[in-house]
């Protein structure tokens, strides 16, 4: 019983042990021997760790029938519109936001977007549109030397709330950026401050072996021998079994399949010191073997395989809890892609500037299908238990664009798609519009959400006015 009581007292989420001189760690999820009777929180009474993400497309939406509901409220009050008819089995983890404007509303293009929407601006106050020329930086934006010169959200959000876990954040990305060159932001979403962008990782084969094929998160050293390996393995191994005794019905069923993961690694062990293969790590959830699909800038008619692969490696990521803090850039701000998975061959941002009923029509299929791909990240962290919940519902995602309307670039009607309940703290199911209200209103109250002690944000339309109205 001692391993359990440990268990129950610490809320680790790994067995820790030391054999012939190796830390070994076996990395587990939240199981129900962790958690109250309820399997709502922590048998301590602490709760869940509530997780934060971005998820990031470029080039606005259109506000009108296919993006607009016509209900406000709560429940039935409202129906999903047909962008985001993808989202029907998540409709009440579902905050949609809109009315809000950047600063006055008026004119502006992609690259001043991006830096309002993820960092509440360049650090010069500004209340107008004209008081951005005021800035030393308000003419760089859409040029080579544009950047993100304050912090992003998720980067103050990842300062905040970090402690031990072994990634204070994780960027990942699907499509690498093609059009205007914008500096930093044209390639990364995640920005530390001017010229400091954190980048994202586009290939999952690639995020899944930073992951679980190194000794960053626990896994086993790379530079021991395989006659220690297999020990290390053993002495896992036990512990395992030890832990698999004490536990109830459910926790016996995950940990034999993390049994099950570790006979699999120990396929994975060279048979001779020479051969340089690492072993993954012995997180419960890690996928059995690397993910195939590519990156989707290598071949963009399989992008949904790369989405689909990279959605479940953030999922483990955070059931792991290897981080709290996540940012996805599907698109960059002012993204010239292709869309051939669904057959649209011209760019995406030209295509939101053409005004014929082809291009519209070309525009609204490419914003389903990345809406499509949203809701698919939504589903996988639903489907990912922690306790009697999910990862969905300790979890909120801040999902939006630069532009409130790409055609004529105006900076009024943002539609902002929150996803998740945030550990109970966003009822969900619920379209709230609030013409006129500002983004950055919705960035502090998501800091709060997030329990960080912040009572003011942004530098374009600086606040301390919070936004109940998507709350519980």
């Amino acid at each position: 019983m001692e391993i359990l009581d440990k268990l129950k007292m610490s809320r680790r989420y790994a067995l820790r042990g030391i054999l012939s001189g190796v830390g070994v760690s076996l990395w587990l999820p939240v199981l129900d021997a962790m958690c109250n009777d309820n399997g709502t929180a922590f048998a301590q009474g602490a709760p869940f760790p509530t997780t934060f993400g971005i998820f990031f497309w470029g080039n606005g939406v259109f506000p009108g029938p296919l993006w607009t509901p016509d209900g406000i409220g709560q429940g039935d009050a409202w129906q999903l519109p047909p962008t985001l008819e993808d989202f029907a089995n998540l409709k009440d983890y579902m905050t949609l936001v809109t009315g809000l404007n950047m600063l006055d509303g008026a004119f502006k293009s992609n690259g001043w977007g991006v830096v309002y929407v993820l960092a509440g601006g360049d650090g010069t106050i500004c209340n107008t549109m004209a008081d951005i020329a005021k800035s030393p930086y308000g003419a760089l934006p859409e040029t080579s030397q544009g950047t993100q010169w304050m912090p992003t959200i998720d980067q103050l959000v990842a300062n905040a709330i970090h402690t031990n876990e072994p990634y204070k954040s994780l960027e990942t990305g699907i499509l690498k950026y093609t059009g205007l060159n914008m500096g930093t932001v044209s390639l990364n979403l995640a920005h530390t401050g001017p010229n400091r962008p954190l980048a994202p990782e586009r290939d999952p084969a690639k995020l899944f072996n930073r992951l679980f094929r190194t000794d960053t998160v626990g896994g086993l050293p790379i530079d021991i021998s395989n006659k220690l390996r297999r020990s290390v393995l053993d002495a896992v191994l036990a512990d395992t079994k030890r832990l698999q005794m004490i536990v109830g019905a459910a926790d016996s069923k995950r940990l034999d399949a993390h049994m099950e993961s570790i006979r699999a690694l120990e396929q994975t062990i060279p048979m001779t010191a020479s051969d340089p293969t690492p072993p993954r790590s012995t997180c419960l959830l890690a996928p059995a073997v690397p993910p195939t699909a590519r990156p989707a800038n290598v071949d963009l008619t399989k992008v949904t395989d790369t989405s689909t692969a990279m959605n479940q490696l953030i999922a483990t990521a955070l059931a792991c809890n290897m981080t709290r803090v996540y940012s996805h850039l599907w698109s960059g701000a002012r993204d010239d892609n292709h869309y051939p998975v669904i057959n649209v061959d011209t760019e995406h941002h030209t295509l939101t500037h053409n005004n014929d009923p082809d291009s519209r029509t070309k525009v609204a299929e490419i914003q389903k299908y990345i809406m499509s791909q949203y809701a698919s990240l939504a589903q996988t962290l639903k489907d990912t238990p922690m306790g009697a919940t999910n990862l969905l519902d300790n979890t909120v995602i801040y999902g939006t664009t630069e532009l409130a309307e790409p055609h004529d670039q105006i900076m009024k009607d943002y539609h902002i798609v929150l996803m998740g309940h945030a550990g109970g703290k966003i009822s969900g199911n619920r379209h709230v519009r609030l013409v006129g209200r500002k983004v950055t209103e919705l960035m502090l109250t998501l800091q709060q959400v997030m329990g960080m002690n912040v009572t003011s944000f942004g530098t374009w339309d600086q606040t301390s006015t919070t936004m109940p109205e998507i709350l519980v």
